[in-house]
């Protein structure tokens, strides 16, 4: 009968080759997959080999998403939160949505903000601009109308016009 060794020796001998011939754990996103939202610091690997036949790469290159044309492109500057601000907005469309009892009146507004912390490395990105709607009022009762111009309680209000836009 044969017998199996318990003895933990052969494994603690193997750990120091297994680590001595292992590859170090690096990025293995590529570059070109760098966004004007990834971070700077981000690893990334760009192709600096011939391509085998099979298409994969021979030899890599591993930099960042900031050295890799973070400084063009732009990315996120690392710890840096930003701090975005309304600094525009503008009324695009006005609409009602109903049901039997009750509506809410929606405003449509193109809202821009500013990032007072200037996280991204390139300036187009310190702005961002979006649709947003928005229920700004509503009325009850049977097949209330919130586009006739009047509010809650029958009194004349601009805020219950419509133009019937649902987009920017």
């Amino acid at each position: 009968m044969r017998h199996v060794s318990r003895s933990p020796l052969p494994l603690l001998l193997a750990l120091p080759l297994a680590l001595l011939f292992a590859t170090s754990a690096r990025a293995q996103m590529d570059c070109g997959s760098c966004t004007p939202f990834s971070a700077c610091d981000d690893e990334c690997t760009i192709c600096r080999g011939i391509e085998n036949q099979d298409g994969s790469c021979s030899s890599y290159y591993f930099t960042t998403c900031g050295d890799a044309g973070g400084s063009t492109y732009g990315c996120m500057r690392s710890g840096c939160t930003p701090a975005f601000s309304e600094t525009a907005r503008s009324n695009r469309g006005t609409y009602g949505n109903g049901s039997t009892f009750s509506c809410s009146h929606h405003r449509v507004d193109w809202v821009t903000r500013h990032d007072y912390n200037q996280c991204n490395t390139n300036s187009a990105y310190w702005d961002a601009s979006e649709c947003e709607d928005w229920i700004d009022g509503g009325k009850s009762g049977f097949h209330p109308d919130c586009c006739d111009g009047y509010g809650p309680g029958g009194v004349l209000d601009s805020t219950y016009t419509c133009n019937h836009y649902h987009s920017c």
